[in-house]
């Protein structure tokens, strides 16, 4: 068939090369072998959250993103990394990444109206960017296992959302506070996952949009739990130590910064992160006054309206609002609920375990809590509630 547009001339991630990353390329040499598939002309460490292959006229190209490395285990990787040797495992495989991308491009569930140039290339390109796909599930199965490919195709989904919520939070801290960019950016990621801090929930529309996608796993997708899918550094790739100059470069690609100036988490000044919580925080007190037309008494007046009277909490804020969200967090790019918790503990002098571990504190005596966990539980749970209202009553006149 024909089909418009250049040839790619460049991958759409930029990337760097692997060469340091021993155990990487050892793997990536297995999964080909295993796998009965070509070996990629190079391996590119990139910064954002995926796995992927890339084709010209005379190279193939593994863009194995460093999110993913540092919180899936390495048979999850090792299903990856086969998923995308098998797409460009082709004699035309630069065609077949065109096509691939021009599927995706006309199927991008993110489009405003899908235009009738899309729906006619989605429609041309259906039956093969779904045997592609099929083709790719099966090298991953044939590489880990079909419950192990399963699990790796839905937690990269989810990490590299949470990952780029980080990146975006870190944005939105750092950069407009110091003009610098954050260059442990993905070392704070996997602090951040080690401790907890990254709670990654699988929602019904995101698992059944994955099935579609990997209708050879679609069965083992639909059986996976919540504790299936939970993001963990353990059992992950070992890694070899990211020069200065290369873990500059790949947070450069993520916060699409150029800028002269680089920090670390640990040289940003600790007053910088509460101090961003309490503008948060007090945009969310304000929302909970209007509803109650007064003050809160306190912080966990405010988390107790968020956690029990979300529907009254929109309608007082937002009238014209259809239907209220389904959660304190849809509220708010970051956890409302956290949010205002960590602010309130911060006062009494409660600092984040690691900078990007937005929400899993220690206290001055060594008392710790990962407030992300003891909000969802609170939700559902008396318990849990009355836990994180007893937390938040020992801020009263501290502040």
């Amino acid at each position: 068939m024909r089909y418009g547009g250049r040839e790619l001339a460049e991958p759409l991630y930029p990337g760097v090369p692997a060469a340091t990353q021993a155990e990487l390329l050892a793997l990536v040499a297995e999964v080909a072998a295993r796998v009965g598939v070509a070996r990629p002309d190079a391996v590119l460490l990139t910064g954002f959250g995926l796995i992927r292959s890339w084709a010209s006229r005379r190279r193939r190209l593994l863009l194995v993103g460093l999110p993913l490395l540092q919180c899936l285990t390495v048979d999850e990787v090792r299903a990856l990394v086969a998923h995308e040797l098998a797409v460009v495992d082709h004699r035309r495989a630069h065609l077949v990444v065109r096509l691939r991308a021009l599927y995706e491009e006309a199927v991008d569930p993110l489009a405003v109206l899908p235009s009738p140039r899309a729906e006619t290339i989605a429609r041309a390109t259906r039956d093969f960017a779904l045997a592609l796909e099929r083709k790719a599930d099966q090298a991953a199965t044939s590489a880990s296992g079909m419950h192990t490919a399963a699990r790796a195709v839905v937690k990269a989904d989810l990490a590299a959302f949470e990952f780029a919520d980080l990146a975006f939070d870190v944005e939105e801290q750092v950069w407009q506070r110091t003009s610098a960019g954050v260059q442990d950016l993905h070392a704070g990621w996997r602090e951040a996952v080690r401790a907890g801090a990254v709670v990654a929930a699988l929602d019904d529309d995101t698992r059944t949009a994955l099935m579609a996608r990997h209708p050879s796993l679609a069965g083992a997708i639909a059986s996976l739990s919540p504790a299936h899918v939970a993001l963990r550094v353990v059992d992950s790739l070992p890694l070899g130590p990211l020069a200065p100059d290369l873990e500059r470069e790949l947070a450069r690609q993520v916060l699409r910064r150029d800028s002269g100036q680089w920090t670390t988490f640990a040289a940003v000044p600790g007053e910088e992160w509460p101090g961003w919580l309490d503008r948060q925080a007090r945009a969310i007190t304000d929302q909970v006054a209007t509803l109650l037309r007064r003050p809160p008494i306190g912080p966990a007046e405010v988390v107790e309206v968020l956690l029990t009277r979300m529907d009254e909490l929109v309608a007082a804020n937002w009238p014209a609002q259809p239907e209220p969200p389904a959660e304190p967090e849809e509220l708010d790019g970051t956890p409302s609920v956290v949010v205002v918790a960590e602010s309130a503990l911060a006062a009494l002098g409660w600092r984040r375990v690691h900078p990007a571990a937005a929400g899993v504190l220690v206290s001055p005596d060594g008392e710790q809590h990962n407030l992300t966990l003891l909000a969802r539980a609170a939700l559902d749970s008396p318990a849990a509630l009355a836990v994180l209202l007893e937390l938040l009553s020992r801020t009263q006149g501290a502040t």
